[in-house]
């Protein structure tokens, strides 16, 4: 809070807004999983997301607003840059997000920047470095070292003057690495002792184009993102590739985000874009696309989680979605993925505010074409609904149950319903900016043009119009009786409105100001009006008793309904508390970052609500400077909880209800007779269970007892052996010690002469080492002693030069001082002779000039090898330096190595002596684990058995259960599924059916066709017959009449025309007589196939009747049998062979039918002679 003066007498706290700066870069980003930080207004917005409180940082005095953000990578500290006012520099405040307390504040003019504004900025990846870049006119990037406040490196990476930039970033893997992309820019440079040094690279042969935003991907891979909807892979600054899955449909991608899978960007029309990492030629694969369904606004920043979980995205219409980003490969395309952070907001500025008494709700609407209900209660959106008109005014009545808006067409009375904003009532008033329901909702006035109608709430009648105004009218007031009604205009004109007659009763005009608002105090005395002219003016029985200087112009004005305090909105977006009665003291709070449209305080003087034309709506919390309790808790009033509820939807949720009730019936019932069911079943199958273990449980006492017996004649067995062993262990212990004793003695005798040989060698070598390290120090010696002496020699070199510089510099004292006393002597000399010699001493003059040139030609060249003389022994000293170094570093290098020697002889002891434990702790532990497992064992033994079959079982009970549910939906799915397939299957049965029909019509006359060709070329020698035939074909043919055209002039030509007509009437003919004789082959082949299978089997049939008629014959040899009995009878053969020989018969008649079907094929296919034979004229 700004304190301008003391003695106010309330204090305004911001608690709540809603809504969302859209026009900077990387406007929202996460601080932790569930907390985000984004601007709105003025100041910087810390909302948590599960409990829905914020927190304010508040924007600097006097501001234009916030132009960029930026949130170091620990998100430990937010830097907010401000535009500043006219004539001055920007500037960038940093603020602690632990301590909320502002760290360091950056100004332009440190770095000799002439911008008002930094358009996007950027924290290092240790955070210690911030990069910004400047506006318009100079476009400059700045390295700032921030916790020291000092400018570490300044550059202007723009082409030209006009292009703007748009992004700047660390590489996060290299802080001394930046970029910058813009339009047409995009520079990649490094920091190098407080210079930015452009580094190579290039876009190929692309042309120049914009590039709004990039991401790092690696150490030097870079995603740039262009206003074509491009993505162009870059790797070490040169273009690598441009990605083959980007949009490219001309959409711009204005936000890119990389995650560890890849990167995610948003483009226009509320696309989000995924592309992951792969090993192809790609590079990057888009993966999968979303889109936010019914709101195609450009997506104007993406920030992803810290546990990279959520995504979440700000829209240029000023909404906020969060995508899960965790669940991308499971989320279905075609479908609304994402939510709102919170609840959605105004896109657009907001040109009405109303409150209402009886409910802690709040109306607002806006010039993007929505009219939204608030509950300030809980911090949430109530009902949000569109509209097709714009919407200029609101009004909420006292009961909470109509709102009152107007449109660009229309002012309309609407109800609020339980989740609708539903019209009632139309009224012809266009554009309505103005529009306030009494203090009783008896009543409500509208502003139609200079006139204010007054209408009915519950008859909607116009009961009086109220006419005086000669301009606009702007602001309207109720008196809390609802007798008066106080208006204000542009005319400059307060006008106070007895509504018995509807005539004015007092009244106070000033031309030289244009008022925007006007309010009345609860006893209805004064009137408080604010216009044009910056003054707040306190009015009075039509006279004007106190006016205050303002110093901006205030917009809106509203006054406590307990009369003690008046609040205040202004053109520059700040909110006042004056102080009451009226002295023109007051606190400023820096609140929204365009003017304020509207305000209004809640009926218990608890809250304030402003809102702007930034599209934002802050709620605040009113205290008063003496402790005051609001009046809400000392009266305890408690809101009312009514809601409007159609009779249409009443009936329709009550019989949604009743249907659910009666399948929740169903289902419960269905359910228990399963479980009835499953419980039964469950029941044998344990009964089942028991019995097959006890079962099992006797057969596996048995196999134990055997086991054991067989175990006892086995341990009774192996120990007889192991005592045969023992004793043949010893044995041959005896003979093999007896041998290794004289390998031992033959191995002590050669140790002994290697040891001798080994102290031989030692000596030598120590003789060797000797006089190697007597060489080593010699040439050490000998180089020490050399570069001794070229060090005495530069020494000497150097004096001498000193020497020689010292006489030099001597010798010009002496020759200046000598010119000086001759060109001091030679001036008085001419001084004397000056009027008889004048052209004499001209003569002098310009030959003493031109001898001062050369003196100073042998002045500089002189000064120019003392310079050279310096830098040479400033060599020399680099030299000589540079040769210590690296003598100091090869001794280092010595130290080091010997070092690191020692260092590894005690790390192979440590790890031996480690081993060694290790092997002894798992000698225990091998122990210890047959010890646990004989427990564990043993605890099997003794857990019981059913208890697991009873889980297990309801386990399965709950699969079964889930299972039928799923079965169930399934089956009325698969239901409805089949039910449409068989409709389409009947619809393409008859369609075919059609198709069929008419396909054989068309065959039969093209066959029709062809045989009367045929016929009509038999008499191609005989041109009467031929005539007769085509015109007999005509008239059979062609039914239709046509008109007859006029005879061509040139015979010839159409001769020519009707025989390539003819020509390409017989190709065509040839084609379908090739098509249609492949088809008779087809069929002849297929014929032929079944008359070998028919044939087969009529073989097959004749050897089994003659099988039969054998079989016959021999029973009749043998002796009749019974007729009832199961064999070859007479009765029963006869009858076997009379059916078999009607089968014969029927199969012989189909024979005869195909193979007359294929003899008529083969004389149709005779009658036709080939297209060949036809004779060509």
């Amino acid at each position: 809070h700004v304190t301008m003066a003391n003695g106010a007498q309330a204090l305004l706290l911001p608690t709540h807004s809603f809504g969302i700066k859209t026009d900077i870069r990387d406007n929202i980003c996460y601080l932790d999983e569930q907390t985000v930080i984004y601007p709105v207004g003025s100041n910087l917005v810390i909302h948590m997301i599960e409990t829905k409180t914020q927190r304010f940082l508040q924007g600097t005095e006097k501001s234009e607003g916030i132009t960029s953000v930026a949130v170091s990578p620990n998100r430990k500290f937010v830097a907010v840059a401000e535009r500043a006012p006219e004539g001055e520099r920007a500037t960038c405040t940093i603020y602690d997000l632990v301590a909320f307390k502002r760290k360091k504040v950056l100004s332009a003019a440190t770095a000799e920047v002439n911008s008002r504004e930094f358009v996007c900025m950027t924290f290092s990846a240790d955070g210690k470095g911030l990069l910004t870049h400047s506006g318009a006119p100079d476009w400059t990037l700045v390295y700032w070292q921030w916790d020291k406040g000092k400018v570490g490196a300044v550059s202007k990476p723009a082409t030209a003057p006009t292009s703007a930039v748009y992004q700047c970033s660390f590489n996060p893997f290299d802080n001394s690495v930046v970029c910058v992309t813009g339009d047409g820019v995009c520079r990649f440079m490094r920091i190098n002792e407080q210079i930015l040094k452009p580094l190579p690279g290039a876009m190929g042969k692309r042309e120049p184009q914009g590039y709004l935003c990039h991401a790092w991907m690696s150490e030097d891979r870079v995603i740039v993102a262009t206003d074509s909807g491009d993505l162009l892979l870059l790797e070490a600054g040169e273009l690598k590739a441009a990605l083959p899955s980007a949009p490219t449909d001309g959409q711009s991608i204005d936000s890119i985000v990389s995650f560890s899978k890849g990167f995610v960007c948003g483009a226009d029309g509320g696309m989000v874009y995924v592309f992951e990492k792969t090993d192809d030629k790609d590079y990057y694969k888009q993966t999968k696309t979303f889109r936010i369904e019914n709101n195609l606004s450009k997506i104007k920043s993406l920030a992803v989680s810290p546990s990279e979980e959520q995504l979440v995205c700000s829209l240029a219409n000023s909404q906020v979605y969060v995508l899960m980003l965790s669940n991308a490969d499971i989320l279905k395309v075609d479908e609304m993925n994402f939510e709102l952070l919170s609840q959605s907001f105004h896109g657009q500025s907001v040109t009405g505010l109303d409150t209402c008494i009886r409910k802690p709700l709040i109306a607002t609407c806006s010039l993007d074409r929505s009219v939204r209900i608030w509950n300030y209660a809980d911090m949430s959106t109530d009902i949000a609904k569109s509209f097709t008109e714009e919407c200029f005014s609101v009004s909420f009545h006292p009961s909470g149950l109509h709102v009152l808006a107007g449109f660009s067409d229309k002012l309309r009375l609407m109800n609020l319903l339980m989740d609708d904003i539903r019209p009632y009532k139309e009224f012809a008033i266009k554009s309505c900016r103005e529009c306030r329901f009494s203090t009783g909702g008896q009543y409500f006035a509208a502003v139609n043009g200079n006139t204010i109608q007054i209408y009915s709430t519950y008859t909607c009648e116009n009961i009086g119009n109220l006419r005086g105004h000669s301009s606009k009218v702007k602001s309207i007031c109720w008196t809390p009786d609802d007798t008066k009604l106080i208006s204000c205009g542009m005319d400059g004109a307060v006008y106070e409105w007895l509504l018995k007659d509807f005539k004015r009763t007092s009244e106070n005009v000033l031309k030289s100001c244009s008022y925007t608002c006007a309010v009345c105090s609860p006893d209805a005395r004064s009137v408080y009006a604010v216009g044009s002219d910056m003054k707040m003016k306190e009015i009075a029985d039509s006279n004007i008793n106190k006016d205050f200087h303002t110093g901006t112009v205030i917009t809106q004005i509203v006054l406590a309904n307990s009369g003690r305090m008046l609040f205040a909105g202004t053109d520059v977006g700040t909110v006042r508390a004056y102080k009451f009665p009226l002295t023109g003291e007051y606190t400023e709070v820096q609140v929204h970052s365009a003017p304020v449209t509207r305000m209004r305080i809640s009926p218990d003087d608890a809250y304030l609500f402003s809102a702007a034309e930034d599209a934002s709506l802050f709620v605040f919390d009113v205290r008063e400077k003496d402790a005051r309790t609001a009046k809400r808790d000392k009266e305890a009033t408690s809101y009312a909880e009514e809601i409007l509820v159609t009779k249409s939807d009443l009936e329709e949720k009550t019989q949604s209800m009743a249907e659910l009730k009666q399948k929740v019936e169903e289902l419960t019932m269905q359910n228990e007779y399963q479980l009835r069911l499953k419980d039964l079943n469950f029941t044998e199958k344990l009964k089942e269970s028991t019995d097959k273990f006890n079962a099992e449980h006797e057969a596996h006492t048995k196999n134990y007892e055997l086991l054991l017996q067989t175990k006892n004649d086995m341990e009774m067995e192996y120990e007889e052996k192991m005592k045969q062993l023992e004793e043949r262990h010893a044995q041959q212990m005896q003979a093999i010690e007896s041998q290794y004793q004289q390998k031992i003695m033959t191995e002590v005798e050669r140790y002994q002469i290697l040891s001798s040989e080994k102290d031989i060698m030692n000596e030598t070598w120590e003789e060797r080492l000797g006089v190697q390290s007597d060489e080593h120090e010699r040439a050490v010696q000998e180089m020490t002693n050399d570069y001794e002496g070229r060090l005495v020699e530069e020494a000497g070199v150097l004096e001498r030069e000193k020497t020689e510089k010292d006489g030099l510099i001597a010798e010009f004292e002496e020759t200046r001082r000598q010119l000086e006393e001759d060109v001091d002597r030679e001036i008085e000399e001419l001084k004397e002779k000056y009027e008889a010699k004048l052209a004499h001493e001209r003569e002098a003059v310009l030959r003493l000039k031109g001898e001062n040139g050369i003196m100073r030609k042998k002045f500089s060249a002189l000064q120019k090898d003392i310079e050279d003389q310096k830098d040479e022994i400033q060599g020399l000293f680099l030299s000589k330096k540079a040769l210590h170094e690296h003598i100091a570093s090869l001794e280092k290098d010595i130290v080091g190595l010997k070092k690191e020697i020692r260092e590894r002889d005690d790390t192979i002891g440590d790890k031996e002596k480690r081993i060694y434990d290790l092997k002894k702790k798992n000698q225990e532990l091998e122990k210890f684990k047959f010890v646990l497992d004989y427990k564990i064992k043993e605890l099997k033994k003794q857990i019981e058995p059913r208890e697991v079959e009873i889980m297990e079982m309801k386990e399965q009970i709950k699969k079964m259960d889930q299972e039928l549910e799923r079965y169930h939906k399934n089956n009325s799915a698969l239901e409805l599924t089949i039910a449409g397939l068989k409709l389409k299957l009947d619809g393409m049965q008859r369609e075919i059916l059609s198709q069929r029909t008419k396909l054989g019509e068309a065959e039969a006359q093209a066959q029709m066709v062809c045989t009367e060709l045929y016929e009509t070329a038999q008499h191609i020698q005989d041109p009467k017959a031929l005539k007769d035939a085509v015109k007999a074909m005509y008239q059979r043919h062609v039914t239709d009449t046509f008109a007859t055209p006029g005879m061509e002039a040139d015979i010839a030509a159409e001769y020519t025309r009707q025989r390539e007509y003819l020509e390409k009437s017989v190709d065509s003919l040839r084609r379908k007589l090739n098509k249609n004789m492949e088809l008779h082959r087809s069929d002849n082949h297929r014929m032929m196939q079944e008359n070998v299978a028919l044939i087969k089997e009529i073989n097959e049939l004749r050897r089994e009747i003659k099988g039969m008629k054998l079989a016959q014959r021999a029973q009749a040899v043998s002796g009749p049998k019974s007729p009832g009995k199961n064999g070859y009878g007479m009765e029963s053969g006869v009858g076997i062979g009379g059916a078999h020989e009607g089968d014969l018969n029927a199969l012989q008649n189909a024979l005869g039918k195909m193979d007359g079907a294929r003899l008529q094929n083969s004389r149709s296919r005779e009658q036709l002679p080939g297209m060949d034979t036809v004779p060509q004229h």
